[in-house]
């Protein structure tokens, strides 16, 4: 009889486990945490790419490929990516591993419309050198690729070949800093921001600062600004917005987040539009 209850007791621990683990991932998997960096760790890969895959006179594909793969494998891999249509957010993807060194993503993205597409990543790995000691690894990366229809088919390109493709190229350029210039301008207004006090840098430009430092940091502390940022972007952006309400919506369709960096290094704004046109600050603290 005893060995019966044995077995039943294991039954419902085991019944247990399964129905409260997907609580626990849901909860571990909801936050990216800067940790200080550690310089014998690197990313062997770190990649995005656009592809152009086929078009017809009314639609076409765009494949995005996201690709990482740090030096050994680490505590917790994990790969944050978007991809913007001339300025607004139009997916995303995530990948979180424990115990891993490579993440591979990839979607196929269909669209009817001319497209100037930016896809950024933020790939992130997390040390743990002991029980008390965390450190990171991480690497931005990121790609572009222009969709138009020309001569009644729709086409991709990232280099310009042809005056066809020249002026598709203008236009869409001409389009999309139109709609970014005209949001920064509308949440610097809304809160009233002098942008001579800040060094302003939009999501998809930040790949610059992967080796160079953000204006008027060491190397080192521009790191740290940027694993901070990343760690903030995906609980306030990726994941969803929090409007003034409270309301909590979704990232997509709003537009490129700009970074405001303060000239006397003791901030950050992030600024947007949700889909709906609501200006968004979020402020990240320089200690």
């Amino acid at each position: 009889m005893k060995w019966k209850i044995s077995i039943y007791l294991l039954i419902i621990i085991l019944v247990i486990g399964i129905i409260y683990q997907p609580f626990v991932k849901k909860e571990a998997r909801e936050s990216i945490t800067f940790f200080p960096l550690d310089n014998t760790f690197s990313f062997k890969k770190a990649e995005t790419k656009l592809s152009f895959l086929n078009g017809t006179s009314s639609k076409y594909d765009v494949l995005w490929k996201v690709n990482s793969e740090t030096s050994e494998r680490v505590y917790l891999r994990q790969d944050i990516a978007m991809i913007f249509e001339n300025g607004r957010l139009n997916n995303k993807m995530t990948e979180w591993k424990t115990s891993a060194s490579k993440i591979d993503l990839e979607k196929d993205i269909i669209s009817s419309i001319p497209g100037l597409w930016e896809a950024i990543s933020f790939h992130q790995g997390e040390i743990h050198l002991s029980e008390e000691k965390y450190r990171s690894v991480q690497r931005m990366s990121n790609d572009f690729l222009y969709t138009a229809k020309l001569d009644q088919t729709f086409s991709g390109f990232k280099i310009a070949k042809d005056n066809d493709e020249r002026k598709a190229k203008n236009e869409l350029d001409e389009k999309t800093n139109k709609y970014l210039q005209q949001t920064l301008t509308q949440t610097t207004n809304f809160y009233q921001i002098d942008l001579n006090d800040y060094y302003v840098i939009s999501l998809e430009s930040l790949t610059d600062y992967n080796s160079n430092p953000l204006p008027g940091f060491s190397p080192s502390k521009s790191q740290e600004i940027i694993g901070k940022l990343w760690e903030g972007l995906y609980k306030n952006y990726f994941l969803g917005i929090t409007t003034k309400n409270g309301q909590k919506v979704s990232p997509i369709g709003s537009s490129m987040p700009f970074i405001l960096i303060s000239k006397d290094k003791k901030y950050l704004f992030v600024l947007f539009q949700t889909s709906n046109g609501e200006n968004i600050q979020l402020i990240q603290y320089i200690f």
